[in-house]
């Protein structure tokens, strides 16, 4: 079987994360290409090289150029599936798949997005999504959303494919026994972009609710870094955040915090909240559709902004020993369910299933 993924790029993020995750496994069973509209900024590529899979590119100037459609038709002929991730990646496939006959699968991995605000984005989308045989949603809050928006209820059409981490990358014993970045005894832990969809200031905020020697450590980068820099000044709390970029070696960051923390306001799937339960870490999260089918019942959830709470719940794990070392360990057993293995393989079965 051949099978093609087509995504916009592989900066870092959740879904070009777990596309490279599941490629050892599926380059096992089949034999997997990778393509990317841009090479840009592309933080996988060693990965994808070492996985097996063949990695082609368009170099594309930009994602949003229509174009793409038609340099993109000569590259889906002979592939028994084409899997898609992301927008504008997936518009350009399915018009370019338009008498090219192909299986297309596409992955939601969101519950939310800024076309869903617009009345008119519908019938676009109706048919935009109308072209894929299967979209398969990271989580039931996920097809939920999709479902009600397009208006399809067509449960075969809309698996549910609970995304995975790479389990072995985050145990706690593969830390640096010498990698120190905070000099505080008592840091916090963010990894995301900085987007408006990933609410850096709220977790900032609460600072201002914690003991002196309670830091901050976050990671990535985006356009909303320097409001959330500024907004640590304007507190008087930037000597407790450290403003780390975007790393590579997230995996080893992680050990070193006392805990996770992931505040968002819509998430398809927690992603790096299971990474930071698998490194051992009591997790906190924004109660959200995607955050709270990870997180409710192994970690602690609070309401979107609210900085008081977050930080009432930071305040427990820190005072009372036993609270965090059984909330830790219920996280880290909650984060064996969501091994990359898993999600490999329930792929490669919807694989064979449209290839008949």
């Amino acid at each position: 079987m051949k099978v093609l993924h087509i995504i916009n790029c592989l900066k870092v993020g959740g879904a070009p994360r777990l596309l490279v995750d599941m490629l050892p496994y599926m380059a096992a069973e089949c034999e997997v290409d990778v393509f990317l509209l841009q090479d840009e900024g592309n933080a996988y590529v060693r990965e994808v090289e070492a996985s097996g899979a063949r990695l082609l590119t368009l170099h594309a100037r930009s994602v949003y150029n229509p174009l793409l459609v038609l340099r993109l038709r000569p590259f889906l002929r002979g592939y028994d599936v084409v899997h898609v991730h992301l927008f504008p990646s997936s518009y350009w496939v399915a018009l370019a798949s338009i008498g090219i006959p192909c299986k297309l699968i596409f992955t939601e991995h969101s519950t939310s997005n800024k076309r869903r605000e617009k009345w008119y984005w519908r019938p676009i989308e109706r048919f935009i999504y109308g072209r894929y045989q299967r979209i398969a949603c990271i989580s039931d809050q996920t097809r939920y959303a999709i479902q009600q928006w397009l208006g399809d209820t067509n449960g075969k059409r809309f698996p549910v494919i609970d995304n995975g981490v790479d389990l072995r990358l985050f145990q706690p014993t593969h830390a640096h026994p010498h990698f120190q970045l905070s000099t505080f005894n008592f840091p916090l832990v963010m990894v995301s972009r900085f987007v408006p969809a990933k609410d850096f200031q709220t977790v900032i905020r609460a600072l201002q609710h914690l003991p002196e020697h309670v830091s901050l450590l976050l990671v990535g980068d985006g356009e909303t870094r320097p409001e959330c820099e500024a907004l640590a000044r304007d507190l008087g709390v930037a000597d407790r955040v450290q403003f780390l970029g975007r790393r590579g070696d997230v995996p080893q960051i992680l050990p070193t915090a006392q805990v996770g923390i992931q505040s968002s306001v819509w998430e398809g799937f927690g992603l790096t909240a299971v990474e930071m339960m698998a490194a051992g870490l009591p997790v906190i999260a924004t109660d959200v559709p995607g955050l709270r089918e990870v997180v409710e019942g192994a970690g602690l959830l609070f309401p979107v902004g609210d900085a008081e709470a977050l930080a009432t719940h930071v305040k427990r794990l820190l005072n009372d020993e036993d609270f965090y070392r059984t909330t830790a360990q219920r996280c880290l057993e909650r984060a064996q369910k969501y091994d990359v293995k898993y999600t490999a393989q329930k792929y490669l079965a919807l694989y064979n299933e449209l290839k008949g």
